[in-house]
């Protein structure tokens, strides 16, 4: 049971990274075209430039990128990894 929920969570984990990561690129990619690699902090943390994507939102089709999608991601990827690791079924 808990090897069958860590697989679960870690799909889940892996689709949150990667929906985390289209959606950085979509947002910034709209607001900073080619450039938007400036950004790239913003994909895992919020500074104070990366602030300033709230009001760009509003002339954005996209909503403002939260990076809070990547760590719930990345969390739920680790705890379905222990799950698996410390799970009593080895195959």
């Amino acid at each position: 049971m808990n090897s069958k929920l860590g697989n679960i969570l870690m799909l889940l984990g892996g689709g949150g990274f990667v929906a985390a990561t289209v959606w950085w690129i979509s947002f910034f990619y709209e607001i900073l075209g080619n450039d938007f690699q400036l950004a790239r902090e913003c994909f895992y943390w919020t500074t104070d430039l990366c602030s300033l994507k709230v009001p760009a939102a509003l002339f954005s089709d996209i909503p403002a990128y939260d990076p809070r999608l990547l760590w719930l991601g990345a969390a739920m990827f680790v705890l379905g990894m222990l799950l698996r690791i410390f799970s009593g079924h080895r195959h």
